[in-house]
């Protein structure tokens, strides 16, 4: 009879894939001699019903269920392991991932369903393993496992060692079974920065994939036209030449549709990166960069090796390129980080222009360096995963509260993309970046609009009523505020209902009408083969604005996707009109295009 092992996982969300399952299965089943063993892989999500997890894990009568572990997942994987246990006793359960191979011997003191640990790297040692459970191999030659014997005692074999990632087996043969997911990828692993708070500092020793392998996996995703690609290397671009390589040959060889994703450290670029950048299609890559802090005590505490000023040059030189989308994290909790330091920060990091800004909070890491000074900065901590920072001897509990609200208005009114010229306009009335996205956190909370279920006309009601509220904005212009709104409304999607502040319909039908018949003759920029101009008029969207609102409109300057057909005297107040074209689509942002016009 074969032996079944299942190899689970619970992803975050459902399109989400476990590379290291898939990794493992495919080292083991590379290697294994005979077809004794009956590898399975079974992925769920941390919002499944754990009762159907459990089910479904019982179903399989399997010899062993080993459990991908991480922060989002292990108190999910630990419930169900408990209730595994009692209802299938002879299921030998392992867990594996970076959540327990730093804290094992009280996970395996703590919970006695669970009969060993895998250690970090994982593929040697999980195919080593099938033979142990199938009896062909002793436990105790095993490297890198922690494990519990047949009397209870607990013992912990040396570490493994590390191996070349060329060993590493390709697993995306088969794209079938990642239908509709992220698919991810990794060239190199191990990191040479120390950042404290990561657990990628504990191994220094960075590996590479060979670009021979690299660049015959590239195409086979490029080949079948995958949506996205996912790089999971810590610091993607820590080796140039390897991160060039890749860079240049995905420009080389574009197919038009995948996209690629990358963790990288902007102040490592250099003029030929950003060369090989400027030829990319809109679109090909986006750029995940860490910044964490521009605190300088604080970037030198945690280990960080960054020269701040490059890391911002190069960010606006990319974000004036109007082709990639980067995405920039900061941390706060960190240490030597108050809330005035933060909020310098928090400023800095806009300036940088990123498309999206995450403000997250320190998750304190089993086995990290952060975990061993939590005495040192006074770090109190969730003792429940995420192990979130409460408050450290620099930043108090309040403080952090206050830092979400900010968090959750720059999720809303930033990172979504859909007030990007109202916003900049409202900025301008305020001191700081910082104290804008506070003012309007706190305007949520006296008015109890924290956690409600918004359509998306009521986010732009509410920062209206806001900024019709707040002290602070003086000289308010209704009419350029009303217009920015509007804008910003109809760049993302043709409303089929006019927004509640401008309700009237704001050109009349005829006139509408005519100017569409006229453009098919008058205006180039519609010109198309086969011009409709009654599909034009029903896909399109004119929409009158002030001169003076204009000025906000054009502030990033004119592009292949905003146009203006005459010099507009923003000084003057005069009507113009914006045409929104919904079949030509900014590829980064989804906006429609635009064009400005002095007259219909």
């Amino acid at each position: 009879m074969r032996m079944k092992i299942v190899l689970a996982a619970l992803n975050a969300k459902y399109v989400h894939s476990n590379l290291a399952v898939y990794d493992l299965e495919a080292y083991a089943k590379e290697h294994l001699k005979n077809d004794e063993t009956e590898l399975v892989i079974r992925e769920y999500t941390i919002n499944h019903n754990l009762d159907l997890i459990l089910q479904s894990l019982y179903q399989e009568k399997a010899a062993v269920v080993a459990f991908s572990c991480y922060i989002w997942n292990i108190h999910e994987i630990l419930t169900i392991a408990k209730e595994l246990h009692k209802v299938a006793p002879d299921t030998r359960i392992w867990l594996g991932g970076p959540e327990v191979s730093f804290d094992s011997e009280r996970l395996l003191q703590e919970n006695v369903c669970i009969e060993g640990i895998i250690q970090g790297e994982g593929e040697v040692t999980f195919y080593e393993m099938t033979k142990v459970w199938s009896q062909k191999a002793d436990v105790d030659r095993v490297a890198g496992i922690m494990y519990r014997d047949e009397t209870g005692m607990i013992h912990q074999n040396p570490p493994r060692a590390i191996m070349s990632l060329d060993d590493v087996p390709f697993i995306y043969k088969d794209l079938t079974r990642f239908r509709n997911k992220i698919l991810y990828y990794e060239t190199s692993r191990g990191c040479p920065f120390s950042c404290s708070y990561c657990l990628s500092s504990i191994d220094k020793r960075v590996r590479f994939r060979s670009m021979e392998l690299v660049e015959r996996e590239l195409q086979f995703f490029l080949d079948h036209r995958v949506p996205q690609v996912k790089f999971i290397d810590r610091t993607f671009n820590c080796k140039r030449e390897h991160s060039l390589a890749i860079w240049r040959y995905i420009t080389e060889h574009d197919n038009g549709i995948t996209n690629f994703h990358f963790e990288i450290s902007a102040d490592l670029l250099g003029e030929e990166e950003l060369e090989v950048f400027r030829h990319m299609r809109p679109g090909l890559i986006q750029l995940e960069i860490g910044l964490q802090s521009t605190n300088p005590e604080t970037v030198k505490e945690i280990h960080r090796t960054m020269n701040i000023e490059k890391v911002k040059k190069n960010m606006l030189a990319v974000h004036a390129m109007h082709n990639i989308h980067q995405h920039l994290d900061l941390i706060a909790g960190l240490p030597y980080e108050d809330f005035i330091t933060f909020r310098k920060s928090f400023d800095q990091a806009y300036d940088m222009k990123p498309d999206q800004l995450q403000l997250g909070f320190l998750k304190v890491l089993k086995g990290s360096y952060m975990e061993e000074q939590v005495e040192a900065y006074d770090l109190q901590y969730q003792d429940y995963q995420p192990y979130e920072v409460l408050c450290t001897k620099w930043i108090s509990y309040d403080e952090i509260l206050a830092l979400k609200k900010v968090e959750e208005m720059v999720e809303v009114y930033y990172n979504s993309d859909q007030f990007a010229h109202t916003i900049p306009y409202l900025l301008s009335f305020y001191p700081s970046t910082f104290s804008f996205y506070a003012a309007l956190g706190d305007y949520y909370e006296a008015n109890d609009l924290f956690g409600i279920g918004f359509k998306r006309e009521a986010r732009y009601e509410a920062l209206r009523q806001f900024a019709i509220a707040d002290p602070t904005i003086t000289d308010l212009s209704m009419t350029v505020l009303d217009d920015l709104l509007t804008y910003d409304y109809y760049l993302r999607e043709n409303a089929k209902s006019r927004p509640a502040w401008r309700p009237e319909e704001p050109i009349d039908k005829i006139v509408y009408q005519q100017f569409f018949k006229n453009a098919g003759t008058d205006e180039v920029w519609l010109m198309k083969e086969g011009y409709d101009s009654k599909v034009a008029a029903r896909t399109m969207h004119i929409e009158p604005v002030s001169s003076k609102s204009v000025a906000w409109i054009l502030a990033e300057g004119i592009s292949d996707y905003l146009q203006s057909a005459d010099a507009v005297d923003t000084n003057e107040d005069k009507t113009c009109y914006c045409l929104f074209d919904y079949g030509k689509r900014n590829p980064l942002s989804k906006d429609a295009g635009v064009k400005i016009l002095t007259h219909l």
